[in-house]
């Protein structure tokens, strides 16, 4: 089950969903916050600015005894708070992915790796 997050069997078969499906959807649960501009990979410290290398994945999700861990980096618009949008991403991502999926979300990380910066015509 390497590429699978989870799975069941029941009368008729098994369902099983993959990772990248749980990624799809907390993808598009966050992008659905106003105020989120873009789910985005985050450098860490000075190599990061240097090479691709020390980019981390945008998504991580970790299943541990039958609950997920989600971890979503992303890039806010200036002009909204900062821990009010982080917890609406939260709320919205656990919901998601709980309903879509029927797997129990443990917590939800929010990383703010940048904020947009705004436009000269503004």
């Amino acid at each position: 089950m390497k590429n699978f997050l989870f799975g069941n069997k029941n009368s008729v078969g098994s369902i099983k969903i993959s990772k990248s499906v749980v990624e799809t959807i907390t993808k598009n649960a966050t992008l659905e916050i106003p105020g989120v501009d873009s789910v985005s990979f985050g450098n860490i410290g000075f190599r990061g600015l240097i090479t691709k290398s020390s980019y981390s994945k945008p998504i991580k999700i970790e299943i541990n005894e039958g609950l997920a861990h989600i971890q979503v980096s992303i890039i806010v618009d200036p002009n909204k708070r900062i821990p009010d949008l982080a917890g609406a991403v939260q709320t919205q991502v656990k919901n998601s992915v709980q309903s879509m999926t029927g797997l129990v979300v443990s917590g939800v990380d929010v990383i703010i790796t940048g904020v947009t910066q705004n436009s000269l015509s503004e």
